[in-house]
């Protein structure tokens, strides 16, 4: 009996030690993919970031044929619609050795997602889910989801997953600072394209990006602040920019 006992003991320390197996980190990606869309031309901010993001990506060897870019302010296959947003996502394809990087930034709507203007909709946590599943899969994926409220697509039960990064402008209940004329990039967007640095770790990113961004809205006393967020998958931890 008492044999019996410790047997099933030991079976039951099997289980759970295999139920809660530690996470299987995914290697460091060898080049990366990249969509990038400006949502709204309401100000000139917007594409103003999505081409420097286009120019910081080039600088770390990311190749022109695999950076995608989409804008409210342009036309034909370049404008960010619907038919061309699922295009530039289905172009994605990463290989096995591949990551997935995607900059969008616009207006934001409370509870609804990034404005994408050209498309007449908010492109919500939900449809950016399904575009990455269905074109990035598991493989490392990078998120930068800029605009009011933008937090909805580091929390929630659609966007996060244990292979993606995903850093926002503000808390789901918070507004961003920097969406005027007078400006060249939005507050975000200039803090975050000046910590991108190369080989750091992306929590590293957002802590400079939070810590430029507190340092511009206590300037402007503007409030309440907008409180950046970031979700890091488990498999994905160790991952290093570009």
């Amino acid at each position: 009996m008492a044999r019996r006992l410790a047997l099933s003991l030991c079976l039951l320390l099997v289980a759970c030690a295999t139920a809660e197996a530690p996470p299987s980190s995914l290697p460091q990606p060898t080049a990366w993919k990249a969509v990038l869309i400006a949502g709204d031309d309401a100000e000139p901010a917007f594409d103003n970031a999505v081409d420097a993001m286009t120019e910081k990506l080039a600088g770390y060897g990311v190749a022109p044929l695999d950076i995608t870019v989409l804008k409210a302010s342009a036309t034909d296959g370049r404008a960010a619609n619907s038919a061309n947003i699922e295009r530039a996502f289905a172009a994605l394809a990463p290989s096995n050795s591949e990551g997935c990087f995607v900059f969008i930034t616009s207006h934001g709507g409370n509870d609804r997602g990034l404005v994408m203007k050209a498309a007449q909709a908010f492109l919500t946590p939900d449809d950016l889910n399904g575009l990455l599943d269905g074109h990035c899969a598991d493989r490392p994926t990078v998120v930068i989801a800029s605009g009011c409220f933008s937090g909805i697509f580091a929390g929630g039960r659609s966007m996060p997953a244990a292979n993606r990064t995903i850093l926002t402008a503000a808390r789901s209940d918070r507004t961003s600072f920097g969406c005027n004329a007078s400006r060249h990039f939005t507050v975000f967007d200039q803090c975050v394209l000046e910590s991108l640095d190369r080989g750091q770790p992306w929590q590293a990113v957002m802590e400079k990006t939070r810590a430029c961004v507190t340092r511009y809205e206590n300037e402007a006393n503007v409030t309440p602040p907008s409180e950046p967020q970031i979700y890091v998958g488990r498999n994905v931890q160790a991952q290093l920019v570009f």
